[in-house]
C-alpha cells in the first residue's frame, strides 16, 4: 500500500470509528474542505505532513499516533 492510501486508509477506519463524517473532521482539525476531499479521493499523493498533523489533533490523537498502525509498517 503506498503511503497516500495508506493517509486515507487510516482516516476513514478512524471516522468510522468515531461515527464521524468528513465534516465533523474538518470542523475538528481546520483543515480545509477542499485539501480534505483531494487526500480523501486519492487526488493528493503527496499530503503534507503539518495537515496530517492536523488531522491528527483533530482526531485528538499526536502525528506519532495516527502513524501507529500496521498498515504504515514497510
Amino acid at each position: 500500500m503506498q503511503i497516500d492510501e495508506a493517509v486515507t486508509t487510516r482516516i476513514q477506519q478512524l471516522l468510522k470509528e468515531r461515527g464521524w463524517t468528513p465534516n465533523e473532521l474538518i470542523r475538528r482539525s481546520g483543515v480545509k474542505q477542499s485539501t480534505m476531499a483531494e487526500i480523501m479521493s486519492g487526488r493528493s499523493k503527496y499530503p503534507r505532513i503539518n495537515t496530517i498533523k492536523n488531522i491528527a489533533h483533530g482526531f485528538g490523537m499526536t502525528l506519532s499516533e495516527f502513524f501507529d498502525h500496521k498498515m504504515f509498517e514497510d
